[in-house]
């Protein structure tokens, strides 16, 4: 066998990778060197989420619709990489973001809770606001360079599937909490991150800036900014998660039309909606009754606990303080400082009771007012069980499942009915190479949900759209009263 020389081996290696071709165009929306068989739809259904954010990319247009949870790599959070941190690093003179930690960058965290929450004890010390940084912007960024990176894993990734066709149309879906579908400025604010995030991910990643994200939120509101006949241009849309979530449910042998609840807990809010669905020519509708979404959260959860424990410790500093007498010895003894165990465990039930008095309140009331003006005729408050819906991040935790659990006996007291019963959808079929159990799939849900074509998730019909169902007239019984002198 004879030893090829020096110059026979070929290139080295950066002058092969000199010489080969881009996968993808610099933009990461369509191949460098594209087939020959016609556009293709793909739709990206992107969960943007308080702790981590969850993009499932789906192709309509295949047969069997596949659909895949974007594997983030190194960027991940350890051991689930289909979940991408909500943070990003930020250079402080040139205001360059990425999503991977350098010398000489910032941390930025809180990202979408700062985007709205006016609560300051929530605030991080790492968040945009007490770094001064504009939330709105920090969202842009964070939002671009998923968006890039998603598209580049999957045109790569999934090169056998797509090669062939000559262009992709992308559109992109974008879950919201219930209420922001209503036109108010939460429902404003998802629009113009989401739309300013699509332009600057279409840039190279070494020219998403701050500065540049103020200039596209400037520009957003003009009415000639959104042509979707651009060349770089998706179809923008959000939905909101509960709607999205349920699709699986909807799509599967578990659905039944009628009154729902869902309960969707995500690491800052708990977003709760009653809705309707049913089917009209062909489609799904869900009307959306009642929405409420409070920040009781996990992370509301461990803040609560954290509080309780530092007002153990100032009750005893301020106990130790009023009992001293300055004539006494200072004893050495360090027991009267410390906190017992019973205090902690005390001050741990305490919060987490007064937690989920908050949670149960929030959830009973949906339902009670639901009950009494939006849907008091619907069989369900008479036979059967009430179908709850339980997703999101927090919904694993056995804290949230028990606490819905006693809604249970509840209903049953205060209606004619069977209580609650749970509803928890299959794995799609399309998704099954992505996720691999049923408590996985809790988290992409709603992704997954938002990765179908708006047209197929079916109508969405805004609560302030349905007027209340009108109470029964009063009966006045003093005009059915016989007198004596009538008899």
């Amino acid at each position: 066998m004879s030893l090829k020389s020096n110059s026979s081996r070929g290139m080295t290696v950066r002058n092969r990778r000199a010489n080969v071709l881009p996968i993808c165009d610099p933009q990461m929306l369509q191949y460098a060197q594209p087939g020959k068989n016609g556009e293709c739809e793909l739709v990206i259904g992107l969960d943007f989420g308080t702790s981590s954010t969850k993009v499932v990319i789906q192709a309509p247009d295949l047969p069997g619709c596949p659909s895949y949870a974007v594997n983030f790599g190194r960027y991940s959070c350890e051991p689930m990489p289909h979940l991408l941190p909500t943070r990003l690093w930020v250079e402080p003179s040139s205001g360059l973001c990425t999503l991977t930690p350098r010398d000489g960058y910032i941390l930025v965290n809180n990202i979408k809770l700062e985007l709205f929450s006016k609560d300051e004890n929530l605030n991080s010390n790492f968040g945009p606001i007490r770094q001064q940084l504009p939330p709105e912007e920090i969202a842009v960024c964070y939002i671009a360079l998923l968006l890039r990176y998603s598209r580049r894993w999957f045109l790569r990734t999934k090169l056998d599937l797509l090669r062939h066709f000559s262009r992709f149309r992308w559109s992109v879906n974008m879950g919201v909490p219930s209420p922001c579908i209503e036109d108010n400025e939460e429902n404003r604010i998802f629009r113009r991150v989401g739309k300013a995030a699509w332009w600057m991910s279409t840039l190279r990643e070494d020219h998403i800036t701050i500065d540049k994200a103020c200039k596209e939120l400037k520009l957003v509101c003009d009415i000639d900014y959104w042509d979707t006949d651009e060349d770089f241009a998706c179809d923008f849309e959000i939905i909101p998660e509960i709607a999205a979530g349920a699709v699986g449910y909807a799509l599967s042998d578990l659905r039944r039309e009628g009154l729902h609840v869902m309960v969707d807990i995500g690491a800052s809010t708990v977003d709760v909606c009653s809705f309707l669905l049913h089917e009209k020519e062909g489609n799904d509708r869900y009307s959306l009754l009642i929405s409420d979404v409070q920040k009781l959260g996990s992370i509301k959860l461990y803040t609560d606990r954290i509080v309780a424990f530092k007002q153990v410790y100032e009750d005893l500093a301020e106990d130790l303080l009023n009992k001293h007498d300055p004539m006494a010895p200072l004893d050495e003894d360090i027991k009267p400082y410390l906190i017992s165990k019973d205090q902690f465990l005390s001050a741990f039930e305490n919060a987490k009771g007064q937690h989920k008095e908050q949670f149960l309140y929030m959830v009973r009331r949906l339902i009670w007012q639901t009950k009494l003006r939006r849907a008091p005729n619907t069989p369900i408050w008479r036979e059967g069980r009430l179908p709850i819906l339980l997703i999101g991040g927090g919904s694993k935790l056995q804290f949230f499942r028990s606490a819905v659990e006693e809604l249970h006996d509840w209903l049953k007291y205060h209606t004619r009915n069977d209580g609650i019963i749970f509803l928890n959808p299959p794995i799609p079929d399309s998704l099954t190479d992505s996720i691999k159990n049923a408590e996985e799939y809790q988290l992409f849900a709603v992704a997954w949900g938002l990765s179908h074509r708006a047209l197929d998730i079916g109508e969405i019909i805004p609560a302030d759209q349905i007027p209340d169902v009108e109470p029964p007239p009063r009966v006045d019984w003093r005009k059915r009263f016989i007198s004596k002198e009538l008899v």
